[in-house]
């Protein structure tokens, strides 16, 4: 086992054993906090406030910083149309129940609310990231009240772009002297998304574990309390409606709504506790396999990897310049979560194939919420070259598997000779 290797395992085995509240998720905490249940469409958590003061003499002079567009629409309207379609055919046939006519008004409210609005940024998910920003300078203002150079790009997608504006205008608000950079190109979405120019290690085992989540999805979604709802004899409607579809696309609206509270709707009433704990069970199992981050899944994390390369080579710019910064990066939870993995972010490192109990070791919610985010805070000491970092998941402090004697800082000497290492033995190939 190389030394990378090495050090994740005894680094996941040291978080299983010091740390049991790990135990991610339990039925008991979803079902007092259902938002929770939405999985990636959760609402940013607010974080625990905790700031630990850096060693004697360090104060901050870098962060950099990748984060996900905040609370947003869905993607398409497909959700909608077929839903919508399949109610409104049934209540010309007469085959509503009263509360399937009355679903089907809210339906439609939502939906009109949505329209031409796929993937689009809503209310909440401007004011997560002014929050955000608004706590990064209130937590290190020793660097965020000077007038120091802010760089931030974003994907080219509308929500990240205006994710990365509503950043930005929180920190020009609170420090004028601010010089803000923002760009949203195709010069830059080669670490911004994930990159699919690089080779994927095939895995001959990732090809089971699809048909495997295929069945768990079908199981748990199977749509059989929603059209026992909505229509008069369920017995009767056959294949109009196919159940896993009509229920997946109900628990995404269901599960959308979270990122439009003005709205005042709600579609929970669809799901029993346990399914909008299942819809979750679903989602999180299926991020766990689509990144790569299942045991026996094909590593496609791999395509993040010149995110993790840019973070390091932009701090080892930093720091040889002497100056200080701060470098903003917008995207997408497809990056978020991989990324997170890379690092060996506690938070991200419970992947099993046991889909049933994943949540108890993994939580997409504690990872990939609306505007969810990593963040690391470099510090320095006059007349010392030894430069410490400290990472942090959707703002709260976390290890990542390197040594260290002054937790929850690390040297940076050892954090890139790790990574640096781990690209080295990634052995990144490019499509011709």
């Amino acid at each position: 086992m190389n030394t990378n290797k090495l050090m994740l395992f005894f680094a996941i085995m040291g978080w299983l054993i010091s740390s049991p509240m790990q135990a991610q998720t339990s039925r008991a905490e979803l079902l007092a906090h259902p938002g929770l249940a939405t999985g990636n469409y959760c609402n940013y958590p607010t974080p625990t406030g905790h700031v630990t003061p850096a060693p004697d003499g360090y104060k901050p002079f870098y962060v950099s910083h990748y984060g996900r567009h905040g609370a947003r629409y869905m993607t398409d309207n497909d959700a909608y149309e077929y839903v919508i379609g399949k109610l409104d055919t049934a209540q010309i046939r007469g085959w509503l129940t009263d509360y399937g006519q009355e679903l089907l008004g809210r339906l439609k409210v939502a939906a009109a609310d949505a329209y031409h609005r796929d993937g689009d940024l809503t209310r909440l998910g401007g004011r997560q990231h002014r929050d955000i920003a608004n706590r990064l300078v209130r937590n290190y203002p020793e660097l965020l009240m000077q007038p120091v150079h802010v760089k931030a790009n974003s994907s080219t997608v509308r929500r990240c772009i205006l994710s990365m504006a509503n950043f930005c205008q929180e920190l020009k608000t609170l420090n004028p002297q601010i010089d803000i950079e923002m760009d949203a190109s195709e010069h830059d979405m080669y670490y911004i998304i994930p990159n699919d120019s690089i080779v994927i290690p095939k895995s001959e085992t990732d090809g089971p574990l699809y048909e495997k989540l295929d069945n768990f999805r079908h199981e748990k979604l199977n749509g059989r309390h929603q059209i026992a709802l909505l229509f008069k004899d369920p017995q009767k409607i056959g294949d109009f409606v196919d159940g896993y579809k009509f229920a997946n696309h109900l628990w995404n609206i269901a599960s959308d709504m979270a990122c439009l509270p003005e709205l005042g709707l709600s579609f929970n009433d669809l799901f029993t506790e346990d399914g909008l704990i299942d819809g979750f069970r679903v989602y999180n199992a299926s991020w766990c396999l689509w990144e790569g981050l299942m045991p026996g899944s094909q590593h496609n994390y791999y395509a993040i990897y010149p995110l993790l390369r840019n973070f390091l080579d932009e701090a080892d710019l930093m720091i040889a310049s002497g100056k200080s910064g701060v470098r903003l990066r917008f995207g997408h939870d497809s990056v978020v979560l991989p990324f997170s993995f890379i690092l060996g972010v506690k938070e991200a490192l419970g992947g099993t194939d046991d889909m049933e109990n994943l949540h108890n070791t993994f939580s997409i919610f504690r990872l990939i919420p609306m505007a969810g985010n990593v963040q690391l805070i470099f510090f320095r000491k006059q007349g010392s070259d030894d430069i410490l970092v400290k990472f942090l998941m959707n703002e709260n402090e976390t290890s990542v598997p390197i040594k260290t004697d002054c937790y929850p800082f690390y040297h940076w000497k050892d954090v890139n000779n790790y990574y640096r290492n781990m690209l080295k033995e990634a052995n990144i190939t490019y499509k011709s």
